[in-house]
């Protein structure tokens, strides 16, 4: 297992990318693998500039990156046996799963701010990347997905759900 102390976002994107290079996940295609849609949000979010962030981008930026570092250190935990083959439970279970994250799912998306669309925004809002990038992994194929997939997925929406409460975002 490898030693764990905190990551910074570029560091913690970089190993996901050597993840995803070293187990062929990088072959799926567009929204099959939560890992490879999840590498694409860090990507884009790991290169946000704080230092010309307003007050409330750097409060929305550290809950969602103190949520991915606590992801992380289960991912990191985890790695070795992701995509080992597993039983798939009953359709019943897995439906049941999938309700569960589309819960954790629109709870995180009502806590993320809107857009404003009748004001100017500013490149600088980390809310509007948030946001946008949020929407693209709402696309997930959640019935492709395989059991430790659907535990990993929860635990990302609801470690961002819980980062964002603790926060009081919004």
């Amino acid at each position: 297992m490898r030693e764990m102390k905190m990551k910074t976002p570029v560091q913690m994107t970089d190993d996901l990318a050597h993840f995803i290079k070293e187990t062929r996940e990088d072959t799926a295609f567009p929204h099959e693998s939560l890992y490879v849609d999840l590498l694409e949000q860090w990507k884009v979010l790991s290169r946000y500039q704080l230092a010309y962030a307003d007050k409330e981008s750097k409060r929305l930026y550290n809950a969602y990156w103190n949520s991915m570092a606590r992801w992380y250190e289960v991912f990191n935990n985890e790695r070795n046996h992701l995509l080992e083959p597993t039983a798939v439970p009953s359709e019943d279970l897995m439906d049941f799963y999938a309700g569960l994250i589309e819960d954790l799912m629109n709870h995180v998306l009502d806590l993320v701010p809107p857009s404003p669309h009748s004001t100017i925004i500013k490149l600088t809002d980390f809310r509007v990347l948030l946001s946008n990038e949020l929407q693209k992994i709402t696309q997930l194929d959640l019935g492709i997905q395989g059991p430790i997939d659907f535990a990993m997925i929860m635990d990302y929406w609801k470690m961002l759900g819980e980062s964002l409460d603790r926060e009081s975002i919004k």
